[in-house]
């Protein structure tokens, strides 16, 4: 039986699995350095499920929010308050002992309702010359007032970093650089390489920024829209500033040096004093965001400015000054709030400073992505591509378990790595393995389904297609074998012309193949005239030694109904013979590299095949085997076998009982 083709492909199985692996590590290293915007929301979305891990159910006293909330607002008037009002309340705030003032607001004009503004825009526009009388001269002009508080507060001023301007600021008021230390790693570049410049920056008024030092306030939302960063600092022009938390603390514990280290890749941590946390190359700190709103304590401007709030609750404390009133327009979502204020985003960074627990993105992280990328590939295509079914889910369990289990020590640890590109890995390895694996055995199934079509019945070529695994693979097992040979054909065929030997051997071997696919046998070849049979491969069949014999029954029966056409078209009629025996041979695609048959070999082949030259000797149509007759007479067929001779066989030591059988 001819099996080249589907013996070459089943060799080859192996490789589009090994490359379809292979594609898939590939995709997934390739996503994970363009980061798509999608898989970037869904690691953002592993982040803040793993976030809460860090909250540690308690939070630093230092952070105190003054908050200049709607109660503020209905007490002293809307947005914005006039400056005098603002220096009352850093005024208070020093009074009461505060470590040090973060003013989230910006200061980038002037005071419009100082009457010194009010006077000169009266003057302009309506030619009015306003007179007050009766007013002291501090309060002749606001900001004066407030800088004058400034210098005696210790305030630090907010101001913000625009990058959405590709134009140079014209430094009018640039603030004056805080000292700063860069510390680089062998090779690294200093800061200025690697952190993007602000191009613009909203300032507060010179005489402002004299009066006290500079911190930014800019807030870093993600992909999508919710803030897990914040800036540590800064770059405007050549000069690193803190962010606003990073000030505040650095103006409670009058630290005086920021120190910025860098590495090959980038930035890899501001250090304050003992205070010092991990960034991104870019000076970005995650934050482990320990609730949502009202997480710091907070108390009213309204309290602070009336009075209220006690030495007991400021002294000591960093205040942060702020807003949560919605119609000021600062207000942020975070993983656990998606409306919170952005003065309790700096407050959260605070905590974060303190507690020495912010969050790193390791600078190994990527590297490390792309090895659990291709060792998910790895084994997933092991897994899904050569193993057996049962092994699928239990793989896969495995390996996404251990990727987030890896992935949730490493963020108790402080370490962010995400676990998504593992997961999705495994997931479309086992995907595109099971898929491929799908396609190459419907393939193998057409490819047998064509192969076997031939030779076996329609019934056992759907068996076959239903098998797993190489059903062509070679084993020892035990077959019926069936032989048979027309008698004296070489003289017959001396008085027809070779079409007509061709049209003859076809008339005959149609309905005997028939025949042997009609009992479950399998074809094997034609030798000439002959033709061999056998039983019980590739599939089990039960009962194998009975069914070999009546198709040999039968295809005597149907040679005696077709000599009355043969001898009517070609004018001769056939005798034929057949040998069967049941015995151990091996079976399988055997052949060369470039040609190889599904057959059989064995000494149970050569006895079957000798054991059909006796009926010639015998005169018989039909000799089987002792085996052939014990396990017949054994299942209870309706054959009768009687006993001929026993013969010595050449090649057997023993000598062989021979029968002849018959329908009961």
């Amino acid at each position: 039986m001819g099996m080249m083709k589907v013996s070459q492909i089943m060799k080859m199985r192996w490789l589009p699995l090994v490359m379809g692996g292979l594609c898939v590590a590939l995709c997934m290293a390739g996503l994970y350095i363009t980061q798509p915007l999608l898989l970037q929301r869904l690691d953002l979305k592993v982040y803040d499920a793993f976030l809460p891990l860090k909250q540690r159910g308690y939070v630093s006293d230092v952070p105190v929010i003054i908050d200049i909330d709607e109660a503020a607002l209905a007490a002293h008037g809307q947005w914005p308050w006039p400056r005098y009002l603002l220096a009352e309340l850093l005024d208070r705030l020093t009074a009461s002992g505060v470590a040090a003032i973060g003013l989230d607001i910006m200061f980038a004009e002037a005071d419009r309702t100082s009457p010194a503004a009010m006077r000169e825009t009266l003057s302009k526009d309506k030619g009015v010359n306003l007179q007050f009388n009766g007013l002291p001269g501090e309060l002749a002009d606001y900001d004066t007032l407030f800088a004058a508080s400034l210098r005696t507060a210790p305030a630090v001023l907010g101001a913000f970093a625009r990058f959405d301007d590709n134009n140079k600021p014209v430094e009018r008021n640039k603030p004056r650089p805080p000292a700063l230390l860069a510390f680089g790693a062998p090779g690294a570049l200093p800061f200025q390489a690697y952190m993007p410049e602000a191009p613009d920056a909203v300032l507060p008024l010179p005489a402002f920024s004299q009066a006290a030092p500079i911190a930014f306030v800019n807030i870093a939302p993600d992909a999508d829209g919710i803030v897990r960063r914040i800036p540590l600092a800064l770059r405007f022009g050549e000069d690193l500033y803190p962010s606003l938390a990073m000030g505040a603390l650095m103006r409670a514990q009058a630290i005086k040096t920021l120190r910025a280290y860098t590495g090959l890749d980038g930035l890899l941590g501001l250090r304050a004093g003992d205070f010092s946390a991990p960034v991104s190359p870019e000076g970005n700190m995650l934050i482990p965001f320990q609730g949502g709103r009202k997480t710091y304590s907070t108390i009213s401007a309204a309290d602070v400015l009336a009075g209220r709030a006690g030495v007991e609750l400021l002294q000591g404390r960093i205040a942060l000054v702020g807003t949560s009133a919605p119609g000021l327009l600062d207000i942020r979502a975070t993983p656990f709030e998606r409306v919170m204020p952005g003065v309790e985003v700096h407050a959260a960074a605070i905590d974060a400073l303190l507690e020495g627990d912010a969050l790193e993105l390791p600078p190994w992280a990527p590297g490390a992505q792309i090895m659990l990328i291709l060792c998910a590939a790895i084994i997933g295509t092991a897994a899904f591509g050569f193993a057996r079914p049962r092994v699928y889910l239990p793989t896969a369990l495995l390996l996404v378990g251990a990727a987030i289990l890896a992935s949730r020590q490493l963020f108790l640890d402080g370490l962010f790595l995400s676990p998504l590109y593992a997961v999705l890995t495994t997931i479309l390895c086992g995907v595109t393995l099971l898929c491929l694996r799908f396609w190459q055995e419907e393939k193998q199934k057409l490819l047998l389904r064509g192969a076997f079509s031939r030779y076996v019945s329609p019934e056992v070529v759907k068996r076959i297609t239903k098998q797993r695994g190489d059903l062509l693979a070679g084993e020892e097992r035990e077959l019926s074998i069936l032989f048979t040979d027309l008698r004296g054909f070489t003289t017959l065929s001396e008085s027809l012309s070779p079409q007509e030997v061709v049209s003859l051997l076809n008339r005959y071997f149609t309905p005997m193949t028939a025949i042997v696919r009609s009992r479950q046998g399998t074809l094997d070849k034609f030798i000439g005239d002959a033709l061999m049979a056998f039983w019980n491969a590739p599939l089990a069949v039960s009962g194998h030694p009975a069914l070999a014999v009546d198709a040999a029954l039968s295809m005597q029966e149907k040679l005696a109904e077709l000599n009355d056409e043969l001898e009517a078209s070609f004018g001769v009629r056939l005798a034929m013979g057949a040998g069967i025996h049941t015995g151990m041979a091996y079976v399988g695609n055997m052949g060369s590299d470039d040609l190889v048959n599904y057959t059989l070999i064995g000494d149970s082949v050569n006895l079957a095949s000798r054991l059909e030259g006796l009926c010639k000797n015998y005169k018989v149509p039909v000799v089987v085997s002792g085996e052939v007759a014990a396990q017949c007479e054994a299942a209870g067929a309706d054959f009768s076998f009687q006993y001929i001779d026993s013969v010595q066989v050449k090649g057997r030591a023993q000598p062989v009982m021979i029968y002849q059988p018959a329908r009961i």
